[in-house]
């Protein structure tokens, strides 16, 4: 592994996350969507659950992905973050770890 991945990689597991139910339910928000949309992410059974709730709209969507789908799913996030992450690191972009907007929406 390239020392510019093992950053990539400490930088990731330092990354600030919010739990709204500790070890449960995490938070995540991107100034990019401001206060329009979030997302909450579950632990549901033997998988995982992804809600994105849009504020002008009734209905939020749902993704549910079971145990044996994370291992694929985390390599392919974890692929992106470090193709992310080595554009920042060369000076192409820059990627914020900013919780965006979480104190503007109760749950």
């Amino acid at each position: 592994m390239e020392a510019w991945q093992m950053e990539a990689l400490k930088t990731l597991l330092e990354t600030a996350i919010t739990e709204v139910e500790p070890g449960k339910r995490v938070y995540l928000s991107s100034k990019l969507y401001g206060e329009s949309r979030y997302h909450l992410i579950n632990k549901k059974y033997d998988g995982v659950q992804v809600e994105q709730v849009n504020i002008e709209e009734k209905w939020g969507s749902r993704v549910t992905l079971h145990s044996d789908e994370l291992p694929a799913l985390l390599k392919t996030l974890l692929i992106w973050h470090l193709e992310t992450f080595k554009e920042d690191v060369d000076g192409k972009q820059h990627v914020s770890d900013d919780l965006g907007d979480f104190e503007e929406h109760p749950f």
